[in-house]
């Protein structure tokens, strides 16, 4: 099984390394497809939208957008598949929360946890932490 790491969804998602970009460009088009499977960790999505809107400082819900169409390819192997996708939702129509806040808050939800947090926002936005 084959492991993205971080740098590889980057340069696969800005096309800045032209040479890179060409070279990776058929390993996403057949795990779009479903020809190819790879397994890309919660945490390299994670580190990737942070990269990509902190470092690179593209807006975040276009990042979010980007990351979810990416996970939701065919041959996307993730354990918390489902999560991740619920968590890019609640981001996207939410305001004030990191991906990571809500990622934290469907886990709870998920399995009938609180969080516990100092988070203002946090606690209004994800009522039953």
């Amino acid at each position: 099984m084959i492991f993205p790491d971080t740098n590889i969804l980057l340069r696969y998602l800005l096309a800045d390394v032209e040479e890179q970009y060409q070279e990776i460009r058929p390993f996403f088009e057949a795990l779009k497809q479903g020809r190819q499977k790879a397994v890309i960790l919660s945490e390299v999505f994670l580190e990737s939208f942070y990269v990509l809107t902190k470092t690179y400082s593209i807006p975040a819900k276009e990042v979010a957008e980007a990351l979810k169409d990416l996970l939701l390819y065919k041959g996307v192997v993730n354990r918390d598949k489902n999560l991740l996708l619920e968590a890019f939702n609640l981001f996207l129509e939410s305001e004030g929360l990191s991906l990571l806040d809500c990622l934290l808050c469907i886990k709870a939800r998920k399995q009938k946890g609180k969080i516990l947090t100092f988070d203002k926002k946090l606690k209004r936005k994800c009522p039953e932490v």
